[in-house]
Formats: C-alpha cells, structure tokens, sequence
C-alpha cells in the first residue's frame, strides 16, 4: 500500500470560489473556520446553520482540489440530503458530477455498511442475493410458519407483548433475539426453535432487515481487521453529518474502520446534540460520544441563520449541552427581518379538558400581527410530540387529554406527511400538485410545488439566478422571467392549464411540454448551462397508482386548518415534531401532549426561565427537552406554546409573570 493521501488545504480564495459558485453570502468567521479547518475534529451546529449547506461547500473546495485517483472522500449521514444537496447546488458544475462518482462516496451509513462490508461477505459465504428491506424480511418470516403453528407462536408471543414482526437475530450464528431486547424464552425451547426456524429460513432465501446488515459489517470485520486498514486508506477524509442520529452500533462499527485517536484518516463529524430526537434511551451512542470533549476537537457553530433573538432567547433554555460563549444567537431570519422583532411570542392557556380555541387563536393572533405577503414567507404548523392515536379512548376529562394531535383537531390523520413529496421527475411534481390542489383546495400551495420542481431543473443544467433563492419560488421565477414576455406567458399558460383548470397530464402531452420547460430553465440560470443534465428529471413519469382516492371526504388529507379574521385566512399545517425536524417554518406552534406525563407539566420551568440546560435530568425528560427545542428552532419569524392549565396551576400568578418577563405573550383560554 502507498502513503497515505494527503488533504487539500483551504485558502481564502478557495471560499470565495465556492461562495459565488453556491450562491453563499456573508460567511462568518465559525463557518470559514469550519471550511479550512483540517485534522479530525467535530463540529456542533445549531438549528438553521446551514450545516448541511457548509458541508457540501467543503466537498466542493476539497473535489475541485483533489487528485488521489483511487481515493476519495466519504460522506455520510441517515439520509441521502446531503447528496441531494450536491444534486441541487453543483449538479451543472464539474464539481458536483465529480463528487457524486468514483473514488468519492457520499451515501448512507446502513448503505456503506452494505457495499463495503455486509454484502462482499453474504456473497462469499454462499448466500442468495439479499434483499434488504424491513417490510419485506417481516411478510416472509410472518408466512414461514403456518396454519395452527403459527396460530399458537403468534398466541405466546402477544400474551408477552411481542409480535412475529419484531424477531431479529444478533450474530452470525443467526442467534434469535427480538428487536427491543432479548427473546422471552431460552434456546433450549420449543418456541425459541420456532423462531430460529424463522430467521435460518428467511436468511437462506436473503430477506434481511435493514439493521440486521449490521451483524454480517461486524463479523467481516472481526474475521479480517485487514480491511479497515483498507478502507482508513481508500477514504482518507470521512465526513459524516447529523451525527448525533447515530446509534451505538453504528458508531461502533465506524469507529473500528475509521480510528479517530490514532488512525490514518481524518473524521470530522457534524451535528448538534440538541437536537437528537430519533434514539431511545437505550440506543445512546456512549462508543464514541458527540461532541467530543477532548480539548480543543470541538468547535461550534452557535449562531442560526433562520431565526432572530427572540426566538433563539426563548428557545436556548432547552439546549441540554449549552452552546459556546453566550448561547443560541439569533442572526436571521434572510427575509422580512423587519417583521421578526414584534415581542408577540405566544402562549396560550387551555383548560385541562378542552383544546376547542388553541388553534384558533394560534391563526387569529398570526392574522393580527403580520399582513398575508409576510405570512406568505413560509408555512404556519402546529406539532406536538405524540401525533398517533392511543390503543385506549382518551376524551376530554380523561386523566391523560389531551394526548396526541389529534385532540386539538378531530380531521388529523397521523398518515399524511407533505414533506415526503419529494418527486424524481418534474411531471411527477405536477401530478402531485395535482393531488394537493384536490385534496386541500390550496392552489396556491400547488403551484408552490411545482415550481419547486422547477427550480430543482434548473439548479441540475446552470446556475440559478440568485432571485430564486427566495422561498417564494413561483413568485421567484415569475420575477426572473418577467423581462422576458414569451418565456412568462409560457409558464403562467401551463400554470392556468394544469394547476389551475386541472387539465390531466398525459404521457403524450408531456413529450410536447418537456423540451419548453428546458428552455424556461435554461432563462432561469446565469451563466453556462449543460442542458442534457436535465434529460432524467425531464422524463416522464405515470402518476402513482396507490395514492389515496380523490373524494370529497378527504378534503382534510393535508392535515390543514384554516383560520379566518374577517376577509382574510391562514392556514395552519399539523403533524409531528418528528416530521418537522430539519424543516423551516414562517411560525410554529408547539402542542401540548402525553407520554408518561403531559409535555407541559415537564417542561414549563425552562419556559419560566428557573431551569436552563439538561443538568440532572432524567432520560425521559431530556427527550421532551430535546423535542421542545427542535420544535421552538424550526420558525423565522413566531413561536408559539400551548400549556395545560394544570402546567401553571400550582403558583399561576407567579408563573404569568415569569412568562411574560422572558417575553412571552399570553393568551389565557381559562378565563
């Protein structure tokens, strides 16, 4: 084996380059440090950031100068945004094709696990190609047993409150446990046999779940520790972001190949702590704990660029790992920054029993305080922790109401997720925005839609111009499109003959329409285009065949609720905050929900502003610490709580004024 590769350094130049190539304005100094820092280190970002954004400007500095042809960088996360941020920022620049191929890989980790590791080693040992998908691995092991065995199996196994779902195995001898824990029984047992029987079937015919990959990753490894040698040499600089998703054995597992005390390569690690909502107390990363407290391998970006101070004041409280020097900053919002310094952050008081008026007044008091172009800026939502129905009828008056989402407005379905409509093809964000305008009636919201896919276009051929930057994007492309008369009767005679009129797209159609939608990109960008880039998102595409039937009845599929004041109306958008991680919105409304206790109760002495911080805190409430944070992190320009009374109710009057002395303003139902 060679030397090992060396990283290109990062000059002063380099980030100007990137940031004109980006489109990036006003890098401070954290960010700049971010970008030229070398070595392992790991970096704590707070809400609105940019982090993911900073990451990819990294690549693309690192790409542009990079010139090891067998070794490449690795970036990885728990999705694929970061690629789909190359795709969308640097897809029409050689850069960007050069990060998205060999020798570079950015990806999941459950998919580097797989190529790397978990199927090089199946394949060796004599194993069918697997399939790797949760849904599919549990339809085959469910039918391995049948008629009165399975009957019985599935009997004993509900009566301990377990399922055939959750059999999984934990090493290579295919040794049966189940996915919350061990299996109820030894291996000594018939039924324990039964369960084997599951796995050694479903394992010879391939199917496995996603996590299970993980044990064939581990054992390669422990058979030829040779290889991550290998692969610390293949990928010099591994990157991996939203780090504080990672669980223990994933952590584990990188943490063998990739030695960030004594090891070749580089690790830089990016995420924020605070905002670790997706693990439980039991799937903590405690093998490699972020962010690192060594001295001097941590830095810190604390201020955000999607919220001012009075959001980030309110919100910094429930940071359980404070953030460097003098806590969140609030350095945005990027637009109507004027608007955002009203000092009219709500909190509305509802008796125990009854939500009839929170959302009401959540969209009344939005009315009152912005005129409908500022609301416009972005989405207005209310989420709560707890979004799904209980197993047990909870009405008003039960000890635990209100539970979930659904009781502050009967129409939530906890199914509908807006967020997953991220089409592949440029027709298949039409025929979504089909679906929206059907389901909601919302046709501006539709048009919004599709003009985001209009914009995903022209980021794949050219630069965009800088205008459609803006979150308005329909309004975005009209203005750029505006010196050019043709080209803006094209696109607003598509928008009245589809979005409008609701004219079907056909296959035919669409051959005609595809080639005018290039030339609209091409007048969207500055500069050089490659309009061949665009080909596959220009495809066609069939509407998919299992969406939800268009009636009447599922007016409310969006999970929208729409307030009026006189002539005007906004609409509120409901889900969970699990949903709304990683989203941005004009104003968030935080509900008040149960698990174990009323989320309220728990978190009101930060609100209060008597407790700061995780210090001492249970693991329980660390969680709804967590979740409270991300939720009051993801607005521009308002946040808004919803308490129970029984919150308050101990020292109400002392409790209102302390509200109100942390600049809240209150809208009490209970009286």
């Amino acid at each position: 084996m060679t030397g090992h590769p060396t990283i290109p350094e990062v000059t002063d130049e380099d980030i100007a380059w990137v940031a004109d190539t980006m489109g990036l304005d006003d890098l401070d100094g954290d960010r700049r440090a971010f970008l030229k820092r070398t070595g392992t280190f790991d970096v704590s970002a707070c809400p609105g950031s940019g982090k993911t954004t900073l990451v990819v400007a990294k690549l693309a500095i690192l790409a542009r100068k990079w010139h090891h042809p067998t070794s490449g960088i690795c970036v990885l996360s728990h999705t694929n945004v970061a690629r789909e941020e190359i795709q969308n920022r640097l897809g029409h620049t050689p850069v960007g094709h050069r990060l998205l191929r060999y020798p570079h890989f950015i990806d999941t980790i459950h998919t580097f696990a797989n190529r790397f590791l978990a199927l090089p080693y199946l394949r060796s040992n004599g194993f069918p190609s697997p399939l790797v998908d949760d849904d599919v691995a549990k339809a085959f092991r469910w039918n391995v047993l049948q008629g009165q065995e399975r009957w019985r199996f599935e009997g004993w196994l509900k009566r301990r409150h377990k399922s055939i779902d959750e059999i999984t195995f934990r090493d290579s001898n295919l040794s049966v446990a189940m996915t919350s824990g061990d299996f109820p029984t030894g291996a000594h047992t018939e039924t324990y046999k039964k369960a084997q029987r599951i796995i050694v079937e479903s394992a010879a015919a391939g199917h496995f779940r996603y996590e299970e990959m993980f044990v064939w990753a581990e054992c390669v490894l422990g058979q030829f520790p040779e290889i991550a040698a290998s692969l610390s040499h293949r990928f010099p600089l591994v990157l991996m972001d939203e780090m504080q998703d990672t669980s223990q054995r994933q952590a584990a597992l990188l943490g063998s190949i990739f030695d960030r005390t004594n090891g070749p390569c580089f690790v830089q690690r990016v995420g924020d702590p605070n905002q670790e909502i997706f693990k439980s107390g039991q799937e903590q990363n405690t093998a490699d704990p972020f962010p690192d407290v060594g001295e001097g391998r941590t830095m810190s970006v604390g201020s955000s660029r999607r919220f001012g101070a009075p959001v980030a004041d309110l919100a910094n409280p429930l940071a359980i790992v404070p953030i460097d020097g003098v806590g969140l900053q609030g350095g945005g919002p990027q637009r109507a920054a004027e608007f955002s310094e009203h000092n009219r952050n709500l909190i509305i008081i509802f008796p125990d029993n009854n939500t009839d008026g929170v959302l009401d007044v959540f969209g009344t008091h939005l009315l009152e305080t912005f005129d409908d172009e500022t609301i416009a800026i972005g989405d207005c939502v209310a989420i709560g922790g707890v979004h799904r129905p209980a197993p047990e009828a909870i009405a008003a008056g039960h000890a635990k109401f209100p539970r979930s989402v659904e009781h502050y407005w009967g129409g939530y379905s906890p199914e509908v997720s807006k967020s997953d409509l991220h089409p592949k093809t440029l027709v298949g964000y039409i025929h979504h925005a089909q679906i929206m305008i059907r389901m909601s009636g919302d046709t501006a919201g539709g048009i919004a839609h599709f003009a985001t896919g209009l914009k995903r276009l022209t980021r794949q051929i050219g630069k965009p111009e800088r205008t459609l930057e803006r979150t308005r994007k329909h309004m975005a492309i009209r203005s750029v499109l505006a010196p050019i008369p043709d080209a803006l009767a094209r696109y607003d005679q598509f928008a009245q003959t589809f979005l409008i009129a609701m004219t079907p797209v056909t296959e035919e159609i669409w051959q005609g329409y595809a080639q005018q939608f290039r030339e609209l990109a091409r007048q969207l960008c500055q500069g050089d285009v490659d309009l061949d880039a665009g080909a596959g998102f220009l495809a066609w595409e069939d509407p998919q065949a299992d969406l939800p039937e268009l009636e009447s009845a599922q007016a409310n599929i969006d999970n929208i609720v729409k307030v009026s004041s006189g002539d005007r109306e906004v609409s509120i958008r409901l889900g969970s905050i699990h949903q709304a991680k990683g989203q941005t919105h004009f104003a968030t409304l935080l509900l008040s929900t149960y698990l174990y206790d009323h989320s309220s109760e728990k978190i009101i002495r930060w609100l209060t502003g008597e407790k700061s911080g995780g210090n001492g805190e249970v693991v329980r409430n660390l969680s709804r610490l967590k979740q409270s944070y991300v939720a009051m992190t993801r607005p521009t320009h308002l946040v808004a709580m919803a308490l129970r009374n029984s919150a308050i109710a101990a020292d109400r009057a002392k409790a209102l004024e302390q509200l109100r002395a942390r600049g809240w303003e209150i809208r009490d139902l209970c009286t």
